[in-house]
This record gives C-alpha cells, sequence and structure tokens, in this order.
C-alpha cells in the first residue's frame, strides 16, 4: 500500500527538483556574470600593463637618447679649449669600434668638415646633406639621410665662438640598427612588439617585420596626429592585439625628438592568470553547490521525510488500518500534526466500540423478543 502511495510527485521529490533548478539557473547566472566580470577584469589587467610597460619603454628611449645628448654636450663645451689632435682623439673615441656611433664631426658653417673621428670625411664639404641643412635651425635629434642615402640617427649640437655667433656644428651619425636591437630586446623582455614613427611618420625602429607594420591600423593613425588610445586591434600576421599609442616621446629638456610609438601586447600572454581565476572561482561555486545539495539532503531527512510518515500514517488511520499513530515533535508542526492524529486515532476507535456495543444490545433484543 505504501508503495503505490509514493509513486508520482511528492514533497520530497518537488523540494529536491526545486532546488536543484534553482541551484542550476544560480550557478548558470553566477558562471555568466562571472564570465564576463573576468573578461572586463582581464581587459583591464592588459590594458594597465601595457600602460605601465610602454611608459617605461618610451623612458627608456628618452634615457637613451639622453645620454647620446649629454655625451654630446660634454665634447661641445671642452672643444674650444682643446686642440686639433685631442679633440679628434675625443671624437675617435666617441666611435669606438663603430658598434653604435658611425661618425663624428665638427663642421663649419659652411659645411666644411674641420674635424671627424678617424679623420674620416675631413676637408669633405656636406652643405647639401639633409641632416646639415636641419641642423642649421639649431639643435636636432633625429633621423636624417647622408649623401649615400643612408638613414642615421644624427644628433647635432651647435657651437658659438663668441657671443651668439655660430662657428659651426657638432655632430655625431648613431647608427639606427644597434638602437633598434636594444629597444627590441627591451620590448621583448616586457612582452611588448613596438613600432616608432619619426616626425616624417615613417616607421624607423621596430621589433616586428617591416610587412607587418600597418599603417591603416588606428592605434597608428591616431599615434601620428598626436592621439593616446588604447584598444583591441587585428594585425596581419600577428593576431589580435591589444595597441596602445603614444602621441610623442618626451626628450625634453633635449631638443624634441618628434617620435611617436605604437605598442602590441599579445592578450594571450596573460590568459594563465585569467584561466587560474576562472578555475578558483569554479571550485568554489562547486563546493558551494555541493554544500546546498547536502544541506537540501539534510533538511529533506530532518524535516520532509518525518512529514511524509505522518502524512502516510494519516492515510493508513483514514483506511482503519490498525497501526500505531507516529509521534514526531522535532518541529511545532510536525508535533501537532501527530497529536492530532493520535487523537483522531483515539476517537475513531471509541466510537468504533460504541457502535460494537450498539450492535451486541440491538442483537440481544432482537434475540429477547423471538423468545
Amino acid at each position: 500500500m505504501q508503495k503505490d502511495m509514493l509513486k508520482g510527485l511528492n514533497l520530497n521529490k518537488a523540494f529536491l527538483g526545486f532546488m536543484v533548478l534553482g541551484a542550476g539557473v544560480f550557478l548558470a547566472a553566477t558562471v555568466l556574470f562571472i564570465s564576463n566580470r573576468v573578461t572586463e577584469f582581464h581587459d583591464s589587467v592588459v590594458k594597465s600593463a601595457v600602460e605601465v610597460r610602454t611608459s617605461y619603454l618610451a623612458l627608456d628611449i628618452a634615457t637613451s637618447l639622453d645620454r647620446n645628448w649629454s655625451s654630446l654636450g660634454d665634447l661641445s663645451v671642452v672643444l674650444p679649449f682643446t686642440d686639433r689632435v685631442t679633440f679628434r682623439s675625443f671624437l675617435t673615441r666617441e666611435v669606438a669600434d663603430g658598434t653604435d656611433v658611425i661618425w663624428a664631426g665638427y663642421v663649419d658653417t659652411a659645411g666644411q668638415v674641420l674635424l671627424a673621428s678617424r679623420r674620416q670625411r675631413e676637408g669633405e664639404n656636406v652643405s647639401t646633406e639633409d641632416w646639415f641643412l636641419r641642423a642649421q635651425a639649431g639643435p636636432l635629434m633625429g633621423y636624417a639621410r647622408t649623401s649615400a642615402g643612408e638613414d642615421v640617427l644624427v644628433l647635432s649640437h651647435p657651437i658659438t665662438s663668441t657671443g651668439t655667433t655660430q662657428a659651426g656644428i657638432l655632430t655625431v651619425h648613431l647608427r639606427p640598427q644597434a638602437f633598434e636591437q636594444h629597444l627590441s630586446e627591451l620590448a621583448g623582455s616586457l612582452g611588448l612588439d613596438m613600432v616608432v614613427f619619426d616626425e616624417r611618420g615613417m616607421p624607423v625602429l621596430h621589433s616586428i617585420g617591416a610587412q607587418y607594420i600597418d599603417m591603416t591600423q588606428l592605434s597608428v593613425q591616431r599615434a601620428l596626429s598626436g592621439q593616446e588610445i588604447s584598444t583591441r586591434e587585428i594585425w596581419r600576421g600577428l593576431g589580435e592585439r591589444f595597441a596602445m599609442s603614444v602621441p610623442e616621446i618626451q626628450t625634453a629638456p633635449n631638443p624634441a625628438v618628434g617620435w611617436r610609438m605604437v605598442t602590441l601586447a599579445s592578450p594571450s600572454q596573460f590568459n594563465d592568470a585569467k584561466n587560474t581565476l576562472m578555475m578558483s572561482l569554479t571550485e568554489i561555486l562547486g563546493v558551494m553547490a555541493l554544500v546546498l545539495l547536502v544541506l537540501s539532503i539534510g533538511f529533506i531527512r530532518i524535516f520532509l521525510d518525518p512529514l511524509h510518515k505522518l502524512v502516510l500514517n494519516a492515510q493508513e488511520i483514514a483506511l482503519g488500518d490498525e497501526v500505531l499513530p507516529v509521534e514526531n515533535h522535532r518541529t511545532t508542526e510536525l508535533s501537532l500534526l501527530s497529536s492530532a492524529l493520535a487523537r483522531l486515532q483515539g476517537r475513531m476507535l471509541r466510537a468504533e466500540d460504541k457502535v460494537v456495543e450498539l450492535e451486541e444490545k440491538l442483537s440481544d433484543g432482537v434475540s429477547a423478543d423471538r423468545s
């Protein structure tokens, strides 16, 4: 009989199903919400990291330029007080083995090379060369093209004789490849790729292949127009990148170099931390779900099972089965229900006894009449 009563939906199954459904909806909504939040947090972390690393890279560029400019400034100070032989040795020492500095020289206002490292180009006239024409306007720090068609990084410092009269130009020509190699190694250690544009808008330093430089990208356009931006972009041959533009590399109080820079970072380099965070959150949610399941089963065992037994007991009593009423005083409701069932069963038994007694009296009366 009890097995037949247990068939179909009962309170235990309904409660457990409701808890499982509620837990499923809660976990799904939580996972979706957390996933979106983690993605936003991941993007924020990537952006902050790229900004900090880009600032460090720009500072290193400015520091390197400042170091070379300070060295040139020191030479300009001693030039008026040094004889030709000694100063030529200073210029030669500045070039050293030619790894970083290609050439150093002192040129008069007419473009005649008066002194040079290792006497290279002494006596030549460079008045038509790009770097000399630009250096006549004042201190120069930037890329220029030599008569041989080679782009070099030129630092030029005007030399005055008396008052403000310009006597000549002291210059050093740096090898771009050495500068680029240093910056590429630094950018690589920071997890970045970089492209530096000069004042002409030409890419002069880059840690990626020249074929991958896309001048149509928003970050490049903003950098060349003097605007800062942080955005996600798809670069040909590189894939998705987080890009940041630097509108100008600050070199003050030295001459403005006019360089702009775009740095690129792969969002995937931060995926390990993101996946670890997601795994930790998933584990926490899993533990919460397990705890919720255990609590639900405990609630069923402690509160619903006794109620279920009382319901079955009431059904048996209603059917007239001779069973003892179940007693349960775990909660006020269960106590009231079990007491009510006991009283109900007592009344039913007393009623049955009266019926039997009346039947016996009726039977005795009928027997007496017949006799």
